[in-house]
């Protein structure tokens, strides 16, 4: 099974999906990374993936904005529609709301969020890649 994680291009964000991506090859599925920062203009194609994950950032506490440059990402994926898909944000104050606008964006491009959470240390993306992988 496949799985495609998209992320922000931001250095902590990138450890975080590293992680992932390495408890999810241990549960034996392929996994492939997306950055933002990558990208430029071109279109990602989800096709191929059963699971779709999405790793973001967030300024704010009080009101969380999701950067635009994952918000612009979310569009140009296509055929994200009916796809299984899993949000997460950092673990700080305000990731519930952040979350929230995360799942919120996801969902306007026909996607069911399924599994969504914080992302904390290393032990933690192995009871993550665990649920992941039920998805699946």
């Amino acid at each position: 099974m496949r799985v495609l994680i998209m992320h922000q291009a931001d250095k902590k964000i990138e450890g975080s999906a590293a992680a992932l991506q390495k408890a999810l090859e241990k549960e034996g599925l392929r996994v492939d990374l997306v950055s933002s920062g990558d990208l430029g203009s071109a279109p990602v194609s989800t096709a191929p993936y059963r699971l779709i994950c999405v790793i973001s950032g967030f300024k704010g506490w009080f009101r969380p904005k999701i950067p635009s440059e994952m918000k612009n990402m979310l569009e140009r994926a296509s055929r994200l529609a009916g796809k299984r898909a899993g949000a997460f944000v950092q673990a700080k104050l305000g990731s519930g709301k952040a979350l929230r606008a995360l799942m919120a964006d996801m969902e306007r491009q026909g996607v069911f969020v399924e599994d969504f959470g914080t992302l904390g240390g290393g032990e933690e993306m192995a009871v993550i890649a665990e649920r992941l992988k039920r998805l699946v």
